[in-house]
């Protein structure tokens, strides 16, 4: 709702540019700014340069660094290089790169600038495991501080605190844990889209919203597991969302080729997912707007869709569970206080078994999947 595409694709070039590029041999600053270069452009899609390197001790500091691609320029007045290390493969490794004060104007001419940025425990691969597409993970930590996305068809800033991440890996270097942290994102109501802004309004939201973000999870080589167990969306004064998931045969290889990613489905299985959504205000400002709408009073209001809902959910088609969503439905819309959602089958059960099923015999599902809903607790 409040970013489009391209300011989703400028921020992932971002990120990119500052945690995926690395550093290079210590004793040499040109070979470093060098590998830079060359890490950059392997990957086809951008090309960089820059106006001098120089080495004191073991840090490598290379100004001007510019990236172009793809619309994007990215400009950095100052790269410094701790610890590089060259690798028996090419490329590099290092203890820590920063890139602060840097600029990016997109091809939509937004303008994204950040104050700081830091990846430590850099591992740089040569251009040739690039083109490859060779498993390697860049980092084991980053942070960029006080973001903010301004100009192109955005009518305010959009300003983030913080954004932090730490990767743990096994001995071949794949992801054993990560964990994530956005910090304050402050979305200006100016910057959202009129007609959204006028319900917005009508609800009687008038400061920016301030949305923080945290992610845990982790991945086990062994069933190819991948376990999202925590991702958190806590909006000031709306509410709070959080998902937790578990899928097995989820290869990392193909998820890191596009072209194989959508084989993915024909081998992923469901072992668990949940929802939950922890209400601090929206759903009463909902309601209220609803019912004046409709000129009723809130109470009343309620008291009309809850009646209706064993009506409404007719279409599931599974008498219990039915009466389930109707249960939790009326105990959160008379006391929002939170709602959850969870499925846990017996077993892992195949996507496509579960895609089968909603397409033959939707009324299954929730028997399939060990559907659950709750409210308030």
């Amino acid at each position: 709702m409040l970013m489009k595409k391209s300011r989703l694709a400028a921020s992932g070039f971002v990120l990119a540019i500052m945690l995926g590029a690395g550093q290079a041999y210590a004793a040499d600053a040109k070979q470093v700014a060098d590998a830079l270069v060359a890490v950059v452009a392997a990957g086809g899609k951008a090309t960089a340069s820059y106006d001098n390197a120089s080495a004191s001790g073991d840090d490598v500091t290379i100004t001007n660094f510019k990236v172009s691609g793809e619309g994007n320029e990215l400009t950095v007045p100052s790269v410094v290089i701790s610890g590089a290390q060259a690798r028996d493969k090419g490329g590099f490794t290092a203890a820590s790169m920063s890139m602060d004060g840097g600029k990016m104007t997109t091809e939509e001419k937004s303008d994204v600038s950040w104050e700081s940025a830091n990846a430590e425990g850099v591992t740089i691969p040569s251009a040739d495991e690039v083109k490859a597409k060779a498993h390697i993970t860049p980092f084991t930590g980053g942070k960029i501080t006080n973001l903010t996305v301004s100009g192109g068809d955005l009518k305010a800033p959009i300003t983030i605190a913080s954004v932090d991440g730490k990767v743990a890996t096994d001995d071949k270097g794949s992801p054993t844990d990560f964990t994530g942290h956005m910090v304050s994102l402050k979305v200006p109501l100016e910057s959202i889209e009129d007609d959204q802004r006028a319900v917005i309004q009508g609800m009687g939201y008038t400061e920016p919203f301030e949305i923080n973000m945290t992610i845990d999870g982790g991945y086990q080589t062994n069933g190819d597991t991948l376990d999202f167990r925590s991702f958190v969306i806590d909006t000031t004064n709306v509410g709070k969302l959080t998902f937790g998931g578990k899928f097995a045969g989820i290869p990392l290889s193909k998820l890191s080729d596009p072209q194989q990613a959508q084989q993915v489905a024909a081998t992923a299985k469901l072992d668990s997912f949940s929802v939950r959504f922890d209400n601090t205000g929206i759903v009463e400002k909902l309601l209220d707007l609803q019912a004046k709408q409709s000129g009723m009073s809130k109470g009343d209001f309620v008291t009309q869709i809850t009646g209706a809902l064993p009506f409404m959910l007719n279409f599931i088609g599974n008498e219990a569970f039915q009466k389930k969503v109707a249960d939790a439905a009326t105990a959160f819309l008379n006391d929002p206080k939170s709602i959850t959602v969870s499925v846990k089958p017996a077993s892992p059960t195949p996507f496509v078994q579960i895609m089968g099923a909603a397409q033959s015999a939707p009324q299954t599902l929730p028997d399939m999947l060990g559907a659950d809903i709750q409210a308030n607790n």
